[in-house]
């Protein structure tokens, strides 16, 4: 009913905005403290929503070590889910620019240590992705929607974009592809009623960089989410399909 979906917005407003504030002063003096309040943030909004997050590990990861998680991406409702995923590691998200004009959500993202790519610069996008590896070092993982934006439709993946592969290459920390599926039912792109319901968030082994070109990972990491998508697609694709940062 259009009621009870107004009150999950209510709920996500207000809870945003009690925390986003609340975020961005602890990150001045903890960024890691500042990301458990985040899980907190996550975790009511997905219970408002009525979602439930199953999540299937192909093999063990170390919340210690870090990653450079990479997940397809088709709703608003996929950074909730992969959040809940990985609620043992210290994430940082590889988030576009225009997520900061967000009002109250975007000075947070912004304050809270996060990745920001301006990609109309390509010269921006490449050292903001460079300066993630201080945090890397401290056992802080990235995660990034490759795709670079939501896809339009359950059958198709969106060219894979360079940057996220750039950073791995050049940190040297190895890939962990995900693959995110049943979050576009329940949150198209372009809606605003979030349908209850669940979300399968599958958790790839992580693919070792050293030694490796950019184009192997890319198709290494398309074809997993290919796979677990039911989208796959003829080997050799993620190099045809590369675009920049």
């Amino acid at each position: 009913m259009i009621v009870f979906s107004i009150l999950k917005l209510v709920v996500l407003g207000l809870n945003t905005l009690f925390v986003a504030p609340l975020v961005g002063l602890v990150a001045a003096f903890d960024q890691n403290a500042a990301y458990r309040l985040c899980l907190v943030w996550v975790r009511i909004n997905l219970l408002a929503f009525g979602v439930r997050v199953r999540v299937r590990r192909m093999t063990a990861l170390d919340p210690a070590a870090a990653y450079v998680f990479m997940s397809n991406h088709r709703s608003q409702l996929d950074v909730l889910a992969v959040v809940e995923a990985l609620r043992e590691f210290q994430l940082r998200w590889v988030a576009k620019k225009e997520l900061t004009r967000i009002p109250i959500f975007g000075w947070a993202l912004r304050h809270a240590g996060h990745v920001i790519i301006d990609r109309s610069d390509h010269a921006q996008a490449v050292a903001s992705l460079r300066a993630a590896r201080e945090q890397m070092l401290r056992g802080v993982s990235v995660i990034i929607f490759p795709e670079g934006t939501r896809a339009p439709t359950d059958d198709a993946l969106l060219p894979l974009k360079k940057g996220g592969f750039m950073l791995a290459l050049e940190t040297e920390f190895p890939i962990v592809p995900i693959a995110v599926r049943g979050s576009r039912e329940l949150l198209p792109k372009g809606a605003w009623r979030v349908a209850g319901g669940e979300i399968d968030v599958v958790v790839g082994p992580p693919i070792p960089v050293a030694g490796a070109r950019r184009e192997e990972l890319m198709e290494r990491v398309r074809g997993f989410m290919a796979e677990q998508l039911g989208t796959a697609e003829p080997a050799g694709i993620a190099a045809v399909r590369a675009e920049a940062v």
